[in-house]
């Protein structure tokens, strides 16, 4: 073979060498883009979300039902349960440690926000929407309303011939009234708001638990003789008065979770607007007292109630 023959077949060798290399290198990218089929394995993850709850039933099935029916869909979510009440719960939202938790728009507006809720869902869902800051969201409220209420035996009532809040104000001095802890600062509750509205001044303020089994005890056994309930979440006996709110001092306190923006998605709105599309004030009530009188874990009870609504 002469050289010339030589460098010609060696050129020939090199040539098909590299087409081969080429065509290797187009199948393998080929392949790599048919391996990613819409809805696979490899799509990526959705955002991890870490889930808060206020310290008593009703809020923390809120919280659950929210933070279940996200992960349902496909979001990383880890919980962070009963960390006590809106004060406590907002600032660890606004400091970035939770990204979102089940809330109720009156009682934010006005003991978080300093606003001015009504009894109308719509108005106070509004005025809650000016308030907030701009690293904050609050989705759509739930038809659902838990308030508070103030209730007294019927024997008490029987006595002093209570029938409204108002009733109160000629014997409160001789009366104990129980609630929450944060209850005492609360306008919503016994703070200045109320006495301006129905100027009651107590014998004693004793501070309890969030409408839950401390109070209702303190009630029976007479420690206290009005109690601070709440109308949806609470376990309300046969042998209990609600006096009426005469003056219209509760809201419209809707449930309502509170998102952080940075977070905040079209997606992550719809999933928890079908979730409070269901939650009625009867709905709720059930599930409320499933914690409260049946001693269920809010989990289980939340995951009952997606269950049956189609959710997860």
């Amino acid at each position: 073979m002469t050289r010339s023959r030589f460098r010609s077949s060696r050129r020939a060798i090199a040539t098909v060498a590299i087409t081969m290399a080429i065509a290797v290198v187009l199948a393998a990218c080929g392949s790599s883009s048919k391996s990613k089929p819409s809805g696979s394995t490899t799509t990526a993850k959705k955002a991890a979300l870490t889930v808060g709850s206020k310290n008593f039933g009703g809020a923390q099935i809120l919280s659950q039902a929210y933070g279940q029916a996200l992960a349902a869909k496909g979001y990383q979510v880890t919980f962070k349960d009963n960390i006590g009440p809106s004060e406590i719960v907002y600032k660890a939202l606004t400091n970035g440690d939770i990204d979102l938790y089940g809330e109720y728009q009156g009682t934010l507006l006005e003991s978080v926000l300093n606003g001015t809720p009504t009894s109308d869902r719509q108005s106070t869902y509004a005025a809650l929407q000016q308030k907030l800051p701009p690293t904050l969201f609050a989705t759509t409220p739930a038809p659902a309303v838990d308030v508070n209420g103030f209730y007294v035996l019927r024997a008490t009532a029987d006595k002093y011939h209570l029938t409204t809040l108002s009733s109160l104000k000629p014997v409160a001095s001789q009366l104990v009234f129980g609630g929450p802890p944060e209850c005492s600062t609360r306008p919503l509750c016994l703070g200045a708001k109320e006495q301006q509205l129905y100027g009651l001044q107590f014998k004693d303020v004793k501070k309890l638990d969030a409408g839950g089994p401390v109070t209702e005890k303190a009630l029976d056994d007479g420690t206290i003789d009005v109690g601070l309930l709440f109308t949806g979440s609470s376990v309300i006996k046969s042998n209990y008065v609600l006096l009426q709110d005469d003056k219209g001092l509760q809201p419209a306190d809707n449930p309502i979770a509170l998102v952080r923006k940075s977070v905040d998605t079209p997606e992550i709105n719809a999933i928890i607007d079908k979730v409070n599309a269901a939650l009625t004030t009867e709905e709720y009530n059930k599930l409320a007292l499933q914690v409260q009188n049946d001693k269920l874990d809010p989990k289980d009870v939340a995951a009952s109630f997606l269950k049956q609504q189609g959710l997860a």
